[in-house]
Order: structure tokens, then C-alpha cells, then sequence
């Protein structure tokens, strides 16, 4: 998996990219960004790690955890793993009214594919087969698997996704939890 698919690396672009003010979409961009993160945190980080971070060039590397804590620390955090856990919100209420994204399998049209995401790094495909019923086309770092077939009626960002069993092949498989610490937070359909 390419890590631009890691969902919490792609709401930190997307926190930075607020912040800026704009976009990130030409080669001043990524130079201003430089500047400001040199000039607001005294920190470096080259307009040629920015513009890779952003696919701006071709060239696949892996981020260094030093490059995420400083874009997390021009977002308002102490570090990345920082930035990661506000993901989470508050966890201490034991009751609340929720405000998150919510995707009901109803409006998920037959053959729609739906990719959701938890942490660390995980990522899976499904392709509704059925009312409610979903099929594993791709998995990456997850226990699930091409061709699990699974029952679900709602898909909520921010909190765990509980499935009650999961069929593989002629095996019927135990209940699945997916991001049990985190929840979901990366849930996208595709037509």
C-alpha cells in the first residue's frame, strides 16, 4: 500500500492544506509553505519533501516521522502520534449525541464499492453483493480477506465497525471488530 492511502497521513494534508489557506497546486505553493513552516516553527522542511508528501512529484518514498510531527506541529499539535489520537475526540462520556459521517449500506447502490479505513494502516475494498451484504475485493494490512463476504447496515467515521460474523468460502467466521481503538476513519464510495 502506498502510504498517500493512509487515511490519518491524508487528514493531516488536508489539516495543513486548511491551514495555508488553499491547495497545494504549484511549485509557489509548496516554496510559501516552506517559508512559513521555517519562519512559524523554525523548522525545515523542503519545498521538495512537501511537493512528494503531496504526489505534486513522482517520486515514492516513505515520510519521515520527523517530516509528519512538523506538518502536525503547524497544525497545532505536540506530534503526529499527537495529531493521530485527536483524531479520536473525547472517549469519556459514556453517553453523547454523535457528529460524525455516517454511510447507511441503503444508500450504497449494488456493485457500489465502499473503501474504509482504520488505524494503523489499514484499508479495505468491499463491493455491496446484496441488502446490507458486502464482499471483500481488496484488503491491505487487515485480517479480512478477498471474497469475505460480510453484513452491514451502517458505516459510522470516528467510531468502531462491528461486524456480526463473516463468511469465508463455507466458513462461518466469528464476529470482526475493525478500528477497536479508533474507529473508522476513512469511509469513501465509488461507483
Amino acid at each position: 500500500m502506498s502510504y498517500k492511502q493512509v487515511p490519518e497521513l491524508q487528514s493531516l494534508l488536508s489539516a495543513v492544506e486548511k491551514k495555508y489557506g488553499a491547495p497545494l497546486l504549484s511549485t509557489n505553493d509548496f516554496n510559501v509553505l516552506a517559508a512559513i513552516l521555517k519562519f512559524e516553527g523554525r523548522e525545515t522542511l523542503s519545498s521538495s519533501t512537501l511537493k512528494r508528501l503531496w504526489n505534486y512529484v513522482s517520486q515514492e518514498t516513505t515520510p519521515r516521522k520527523a517530516t509528519l510531527d512538523v506538518l502536525a506541529r503547524f497544525v497545532g499539535h505536540k506530534d503526529f502520534k499527537d495529531y493521530r489520537l485527536s483524531l479520536l475526540g473525547s472517549a469519556n462520556d459514556s453517553s453523547a449525541f454523535l457528529d460524525v459521517t455516517i454511510l447507511s449500506a441503503d444508500e450504497v447502490k449494488q456493485n457500489e464499492e465502499v473503501t474504509i479505513g482504520w488505524e494503523p494502516n489499514r484499508v479495505v475494498r468491499l463491493r455491496k453483493v446484496g441488502d446490507s451484504l458486502f464482499e471483500v475485493e481488496e484488503s491491505i494490512n487487515s485480517k479480512l480477506r478477498e471474497g469475505d463476504r460480510l453484513q452491514c447496515s451502517c458505516f459510522f467515521k470516528g467510531l468502531p465497525l462491528i461486524i456480526p460474523s463473516v463468511q469465508r468460502g463455507e466458513d462461518r467466521l466469528p464476529s470482526f471488530i475493525a478500528g477497536k481503538s479508533t474507529g473508522l476513519n476513512l469511509i469513501r464510495t465509488e461507483s
